[in-house]
């Protein structure tokens, strides 16, 4: 099965979700993140596009924006995985999220995902676009 051929059927399985997903499906779209507003979305072309408003034009979404998407398709659709961003030798883990992706918020400070802590909420770490490794330089 091609690249194309996977996500299309995803899109069509995903018109049936008992989640948010089938509330945001669109022909030739598959929904990877939603955020109060802005959708994420992945092609079959490949391509990671976005809207900034609710029912807003789609954008092609910028590299930090694809990763953290890219991310998402992996734990929203394990047959996605492969699209996850790898990390590069030179990455550093991220000191945020200490390599997690994820961070809690507590009493307005951000502190790491624990292992073993299930908290009832969480943050997508923005240090690292919630990749859990950082490229500088």
């Amino acid at each position: 099965m091609t690249n194309a051929e996977l996500i299309d059927r995803l899109i069509e399985e995903t018109a049936q979700a008992p989640d948010w997903r089938s509330g945001w499906a669109r022909p030739g779209h598959l929904p990877l993140f939603n955020n109060l507003g802005p959708v994420m979305y992945l092609t079959p072309a490949g391509d990671v596009v976005m809207n900034d408003e609710e029912d807003g034009p789609l954008r092609l979404a910028d590299q930090a924006e694809r990763d953290f998407a890219l991310a998402r398709a992996a734990e929203q659709y394990p047959e996605l995985a492969y699209l996850k961003p790898l990390r590069p030798q030179l990455a550093a883990t991220c000191d945020r999220c200490c390599g997690r992706g994820r961070v809690t918020l507590s009493q307005g400070t951000i502190l790491p995902w624990r292992d073993g802590q299930e908290p009832k909420s969480f943050l997508y770490c923005p240090g690292c676009n919630s990749l859990g490794w950082t490229v500088t330089g």
